[in-house]
């Protein structure tokens, strides 16, 4: 249901406008800082050097690194679209 809601938005304006509508601002923000946290350990950064770039705390850090490690894959695949 989700996935044909989210597919129903034709523009950028329109997805953004349905993220708005769904999500917090907080939890956009988080959506966001996953994705840098992900960025930054696919380019070799350490944990504590994710939590000073992103910033987020150390925790929020490896929580991230652990999806990471898990997901590896998945991630670079859709980090290719992330740094268009």
């Amino acid at each position: 249901m989700l996935y044909q809601l989210f597919q129903s938005a034709r523009t950028e304006t329109e997805f953004n406008e349905l993220a708005d509508l769904t999500f917090t601002e907080n939890e956009r923000a988080m959506m966001l800082e996953r994705w840098r946290i992900f960025d930054a350990l696919d380019r070799g950064l350490s944990q504590r050097e994710v939590a000073k770039e992103v910033p987020c705390s150390i925790v929020t850090a490896t929580r991230g690194a652990k999806v990471y490690r898990d997901n590896r894959e998945a991630i670079q695949k859709y980090l290719a679209l992330w740094r268009k």
